[in-house]
């Protein structure tokens, strides 16, 4: 049954409204609903090229970005506002 669903609708998606002084933590949270989704996990998001650029600017939760790495900012700190998109840019966010 699932292979004839995937088959008939092999992409699915969901129009999220969300203001500019709200945060990726909210995003987040807003596509957590949108899809049903119950299961926690860490995520991040990456603004570049594409959804998926390694050289892209990543934005993750609080706790991983004190780890280190190369993150440049955590979710619940950014507002959408302050990333500087453009209409119909395309971003990643990505289960981790």
């Amino acid at each position: 049954m699932a292979e004839k669903f995937l088959k008939r609708n092999p992409e699915i998606s969901r129009t999220i409204q969300i203001r500019g002084d709200q945060t990726l933590e909210e995003l987040h949270d807003a596509i957590f609903d949108a899809f049903d989704r119950f299961d926690e996990h860490m995520y991040e998001f990456q603004f570049g090229k594409g959804p998926n650029d390694p050289k892209g600017k990543r934005y993750v939760l609080h706790a991983e970005r004190d780890e280190g790495g190369d993150a440049v900012g955590d979710v619940a700190n950014t507002t959408i506002g302050s990333l500087g998109l453009k209409l119909s840019q395309i971003f990643g966010y990505r289960r981790r």
